[in-house]
C-alpha cells in the first residue's frame, strides 16, 4: 500500500504467554467447575464488538444439527466493547446452549481455552489475532477467518472460513466437531505452529532489526 521496498521490511510476530502451553488437566477441571462448564464446548474469546462477528457465530451455532447442539455448548468469553448492546442482548437472552461468561480473569483463560473442544474466531479483521495463537498453543483445534492477518498466523493448521458466509461457518464447525481425526490433527499441528510465537523470539528479532537499521 505504501510503496516501500519489501527488502527494508521485517515482519516480527508477537509472542504469547507460556501459560497457554501444556495446561495441566487439574487446572482445566478447576475452571470447568468454577464456570459450570459441564458439557463439551465450542469457545470464542474476544471483546464483544462488531468486528469480532459474534452475531454470525450465534447464527451458525443455531444452524448446527440438533445432535451437535445437544452435545456441545457455545461458550463466549469477553468484555463488552463498542456498539455491543444488540449482541449482548442476544448473548444474555437465554438462547439454548449459549453461555456468555463475560470477562474472565487472565489467569483462568489458558485452562478455559485448553478445555474447549474447538476454538472459533470468525473475526472480520485482526492485526495479529492473539486468541488464535493462544488456542493453538493450548492444543485446541481452531476455526478462523480467511481474511486479514489470520491466515498468516494460523497457516494451514486451522480450518479457514469466509467470515461473511453463514453456511461456511456452520459447515466448518460441524466438520471439526464430527471428525475426531481432523480435530486431533489440527490440535497437534496448531501446537507446533504456536511454537514460533514467543516473546523471546520477538525480542531477538526486534533487536536484530534495530542493529541492522543503526548500521
Amino acid at each position: 500500500l505504501m510503496g516501500f521496498d519489501p527488502d527494508r521490511i521485517d515482519v516480527i510476530h508477537h509472542g504469547i504467554d507460556d501459560a497457554y502451553r501444556n495446561v495441566a488437566p487439574d487446572e482445566i477441571a478447576r475452571v470447568r467447575a468454577a464456570y459450570r462448564l459441564a458439557k463439551p464446548y465450542i469457545l470464542f474469546v474476544g471483546t464483544i464488538e462488531p468486528r469480532k462477528n459474534v452475531d454470525l457465530l450465534l447464527d451458525a451455532y443455531a444452524q448446527l444439527r440438533p445432535s451437535a447442539r445437544d452435545e456441545f455448548d457455545l461458550v463466549v468469553v469477553g468484555p463488552k466493547g463498542w456498539s455491543s448492546a444488540p449482541t449482548i442482548a442476544r448473548l444474555t437472552s437465554g438462547l439454548q446452549g449459549v453461555r456468555y461468561l463475560g470477562y474472565v480473569p487472565e489467569q483462568d483463560l489458558p485452562a478455559v481455552t485448553a478445555g474447549a473442544a474447538v476454538f472459533i474466531y470468525p473475526s472480520l479483521y485482526e492485526g495479529f489475532g492473539f486468541p488464535v495463537a493462544q488456542a493453538m498453543a493450548a492444543g485446541t483445534p481452531v476455526i478462523t477467518s480467511n481474511v486479514s492477518s489470520l491466515p498468516e498466523i494460523a497457516g494451514d493448521n486451522a480450518v479457514l472460513i469466509d467470515p461473511c458466509s453463514l453456511s461456511e461457518t456452520t459447515a466448518g464447525i460441524e466438520r471439526v466437531l464430527l471428525t475426531p481425526t481432523l480435530a486431533r490433527d489440527l490440535a497437534e499441528r496448531g501446537r507446533a505452529r504456536a511454537g514460533r510465537y514467543t516473546w523471546e523470539r520477538c525480542a531477538r528479532e526486534s533487536l536484530a532489526f534495530f542493529e541492522r537499521a543503526a548500521g
